[in-house]
């Protein structure tokens, strides 16, 4: 089914939703630990607070293309006007010596805004991560360039009611809503404040009695890790998934006709990984009788993606 982008928004609109993605960053509580919900999230927070967690840089360009190569933030050193790139993950990731290199390769080559930056210096490379793998140390040991890549390890941590941001020994405020935290009361103001236009049109063709329970609903959806929201261009159908395209994997999909709310809830089942075909999944369909957001709504049908369902599939 067709889902709404941006390009189908007014001008107004666009740039209300714009706002609202802007200023309503969120972290999120899975596997114990405390994360950004996206990278995004993680360069909108370390893009706000760059100068007091880098003082000795100045921020040039976020997300500088160049030779079909994009970094994430592009600086200088103010002292030696010393070019620096800075590649931002919010997990582990295998490759970051070899996507920095590209990325110098790149800008030694054009030498963007060189009236400011002196390449007569060698280009400093720093990853920003939560956790390096093993790989990372062993590609910077063989890589000719080491005395000029820096790892920098993150880390979130609650401090009471609040998270706090750690690198270099030097902590920083968080101030974004934490979702999915256990013991804790889910609120309607937590709720709404990442509501996208799109969303925001969504709910208003449900019926009142279910908006509450879909707000809680989609926050515990929301607080799940890369998760993305896509509303169709109905205003009638919204779906929940990792990834985009065909290669989505999906969480949950509602849809709201005149029958009725009915709401899927897909889950994972067990796969070879060494292949490359769509995971197979399998998910429960909510009686739509009753308010299928609601904790004593019923489960009515089964679902799969195969013609059987083995006990050894169910993770």
């Amino acid at each position: 089914m067709p889902y709404l982008k941006a390009k189908n928004l007014t001008v107004s609109s666009k740039r209300l939703n714009d706002e609202l993605e802007k200023v309503n960053p969120y972290l999120i509580y899975i596997g114990g630990k405390i994360n950004f919900q996206s990278e995004l999230h993680l360069e909108d927070y370390i893009e706000d607070n760059f100068k007091k967690i880098f003082p000795d840089l100045v921020l040039v360009k976020r997300q500088h293309n160049i030779k079909m190569q994009r970094c994430d933030l592009f600086c200088f050193t103010k002292s030696a006007k010393q070019p620096v790139i800075i590649e931002l993950k919010n997990e582990e990731d295998r490759g970051l010596v070899s996507q920095l290199t590209r990325y110098r390769k790149a800008i030694l080559q054009e030498q963007p805004f060189s009236d400011i930056i002196d390449y007569s210096l060698p280009v400093k490379l720093i990853a920003v991560v939560p956790a390096f793998h093993e790989d990372n140390y062993t590609d910077k040991e063989a890589s000719k360039f080491e005395d000029d890549i820096c790892f920098y390890e993150f880390a979130i941590k609650m401090h009471k009611n609040s998270a706090k941001f750690k690198i270099c020994n030097q902590t920083y405020d968080i101030p974004y809503p934490i979702l999915g935290l256990p013991d804790s009361q889910t609120s309607s103001e937590l709720s709404q404040r990442s509501l996208s236009i799109f969303i925001i049109n969504f709910i208003s063709y449900l019926p009142l009695e279910s908006r509450p329970d879909f707000t809680a609903l989609r926050t515990l959806l929301m607080a799940q890790p890369k998760v993305k929201e896509m509303v169709s261009s109905t205003y009638r159908k919204v779906l929940y998934a990792t990834g985009e395209g065909e290669n989505h994997k999906k969480l949950a999909e509602i849809t709201n006709t005149s029958k009725g709310v009915i709401l899927f809830l897909w889950l994972p089942t067990k796969v070879k990984t060494n292949i490359k075909i769509p995971v197979a999944r399998f998910g429960f369909v909510l009686a739509k009788d009753n308010n299928p957001f609601s904790e004593k709504s019923i489960v009515e049908w089964l679902v799969y993606t195969k013609t059987t369902i083995r006990s050894e599939d169910v993770v």
